[in-house]
């Protein structure tokens, strides 16, 4: 008897999944089946197809909502936005202080089924430019496909968000290894225009234990309207979560790109453009540790950094920050690293708006000039 109802629970399953994968059969031809072989009463095949035509309405409500009933706030389309007015202060002589638009962005995202979602954010400060433009399909948890114009899955502090830094500006690896202001192929705000996969897997209590993303981009650039190469670059990053608020993470880039034109090299070719990283951060209560380290070879040359922060909240409008930030953008040049000991505060009004004030203290090897900066940036996102 035993192996009698293993041998039907085994013969539902294989049913059910072969049903599912290749839709081949309806839920009522299903359902048939399985009142022919005995192993459904008529009862239980009709209670089933009760809660699945119900099921299925609500999802063609869910469906239709979300086609034809579009507005600010629904889950197929989201209205948010940044902006940051910031005001430098130079040390240095002959640099003037003033006030700037830092960011003012605007993100239009959704979902239009439980699957399909996308994304579309511009920037309007200085020239405006499309910054993501993507699609993704999520098949599960551990499985999402996206395609378009998006960041590159490079470091950690490259992928933050701009409104949720700690500090007004990055870290000069980030910005010189990440596609960013400092990077041989210019300032392309960490993103690209390619393919990935992402997921999560390894569910532990209320977390994940692995995520992993893997993507191919043309390396070129973002809002680039072809490649600059016949070759595609990859990227790929593993985050580990082994105790709840620790995240430890490695990055992977490896391509051949064509760098900026300068009066040095007027005429660039491709070269290769490879990058490796780690990374790790803490958060308990109001104490939070960041840490990360870049290394990237561009041709010949060989360039890393690393990062250390902290932040602490005194009480929950007021956070106090601090970082040692390094980069070195030649190992083969003995006297060229760049230190900044970078000091702030953070006044967190409420859930929306931010005024953050950072003191960047410069030390550099290849100049003697006095150039500490402070900063001050008013954020609103909303």
């Amino acid at each position: 008897m035993k192996h009698f109802y293993l041998k039907r629970a085994l013969f539902v399953l294989v049913l059910l999944f072969t049903a599912i994968i290749s839709k081949a059969q309806s839920n009522d031809e299903l359902l048939n089946l399985l009142i022919k072989k005995n192993l459904l009463t008529q009862q239980e095949a009709d209670s089933l197809r009760s809660d699945l035509a119900l099921k299925e309405q609500q999802k063609r409500d869910k469906d239709r909502e979300n086609q034809h009933n579009l507005f600010i706030g629904s889950r197929a389309l989201q209205i948010s936005g940044l902006v940051q007015a910031r005001y430098q202060g130079f040390a240095q002589s002959g640099v003037n202080d003033a006030f700037d638009l830092h960011r003012a962005r605007l993100d239009a995202k959704g979902n239009i089924t439980d699957q399909w979602s996308y994304e579309v954010y511009t920037e309007f400060a200085g020239t405006t430019k499309l910054l993501d433009a993507y699609t993704a399909y999520k098949f599960a948890d551990f499985l999402k496909l996206q395609a378009g114009q998006f960041k590159v899955p490079l470091g950690y502090e490259s992928l933050v968000g701009d409104a949720q830094l700690d500090f007004i500006d990055r870290s000069q690896v980030v910005e010189a290894l990440a596609e960013r202001s400092k990077d041989v192929i210019g300032n392309q705000n960490g993103r690209d225009l390619g393919i990935q996969v992402s997921g999560s897997f390894a569910k532990v209590s209320d977390r994940y234990l692995f995520d992993y993303t893997f993507g191919v981009f043309n390396g070129a650039g973002y809002n680039a309207t072809t490649d600059n190469n016949n070759h595609k670059d990859i990227a790929a990053r593993l985050g580990v979560h082994p105790l709840k608020g620790l995240d430890l993470g490695g990055s992977l880039y490896e391509g051949e790109d064509i760098p900026v034109a300068t009066t040095k090299v007027p005429n660039p070719v491709t070269q290769a453009r490879n990058r490796y990283g780690f990374d790790a951060r803490y958060v308990t209560g109001p104490f939070s540790i960041t840490t990360e380290y870049l290394h990237g070879t561009d041709a010949s040359v060989h360039r890393d950094g690393w990062y250390a922060q902290a932040g602490y909240f005194v009480i929950p409008q007021v956070q106090l920050v601090a970082k040692y930030d390094t980069y070195d953008p030649s190992k083969i040049v003995t006297t060229d690293r760049s230190i900044i000991y970078n000091g702030g505060v953070n006044f967190v009004f409420n859930k929306w708006t931010k005024l953050a004030v950072d003191y960047l203290y410069k030390h550099e090897e290849t100049t003697q000039i006095k150039n500490n900066i402070i900063e001050a940036q008013l954020q609103i996102a909303f």
